[in-house]
């Protein structure tokens, strides 16, 4: 077997009712050589006996915390781990499907990304509703006679005229793209940026935390690319 270019570090966000119904997409599939990390920051107990004997069977690293961790916390304890050129940050609420990974690494060589993402849908049916296709930052300085207003706004590229509608009924609009930035429900990184951004900002502790590394790795010459040839997902 090949040597695994790919990480796969799993955490937590919100809830943890999807734990098993995740990990058993990404397994059933990833046809590619991966590795997994997977931070447990204090889940139920039957999820966390649930895991332990998945990270038994199928070999992957288990890390347990005794307490909660927020997600730039948990995703910071994997990164510490990974050893591959590049590394997926996947929430654990996230079900793939079919070539996503494949699709993702595709993408990387091609275009070079530093960061990228695959569609993101919501809800159910699964892979239909879409939720992040990238999105856009600006920001707008404006001076007054008193003072200089510096502001920020971002927008998600979900809904309005670019990507109306349900997924299925817009699939002929949708292209590989560049933009400000992905979200952290399932982002690939090339590893080595973290030589110059330095670890993930634990001081962000539940919202915005994708603005501010994707801008961060914008400040350092990194580009920001999300996969529509990637399998959709759901979070």
């Amino acid at each position: 077997m090949n040597k695994p270019q790919i990480t796969i570090v799993v955490t937590q966000r919100e809830r943890f009712s999807y734990t098993r119904e995740s990990l058993e997409s990404i397994y059933e599939h990833t046809e590619i050589p991966f590795k997994l990390i997977y931070v447990d920051g204090n889940s139920p107990g039957h999820i966390r006996r649930y895991l332990k004997s998945e990270s038994i069977d199928k070999g992957f690293s288990l890390i347990q915390s005794d307490r909660y961790l927020f997600p730039n916390q948990a995703r910071n304890v994997g990164l510490a781990e990974v050893d591959t050129e590049y590394l997926v940050f996947i929430d654990n609420d996230v079900i793939v499907s079919s070539g996503w990974l494949k699709s993702l690494l595709l993408c990387a060589e091609q275009t070079n990304a530093t960061v990228l993402s695959p569609l993101i849908c919501i809800g159910k049916p699964l892979h239909e509703n879409l939720h992040n296709g990238g999105g856009c930052i600006h920001i707008r300085e404006k001076t007054t006679k008193e003072n200089s207003i510096r502001t920020f706004s971002n927008k998600d590229e979900h809904g309005g005229s670019k990507y109306e509608g349900k997924l299925s009924q817009i699939r002929d609009q949708i292209q590989r793209d560049s933009w400000d930035y992905v979200e952290f429900h399932c982002m690939m990184v090339r590893k080595k940026i973290f030589n110059l951004t330095g670890p993930l900002d634990e001081g962000l502790m539940s919202t915005l935390e994708h603005i501010d590394f994707c801008m961060m790795v914008t400040k350092f010459g990194g580009t920001i690319f999300s996969s529509h040839l990637c399998s959709r997902l759901t979070g």
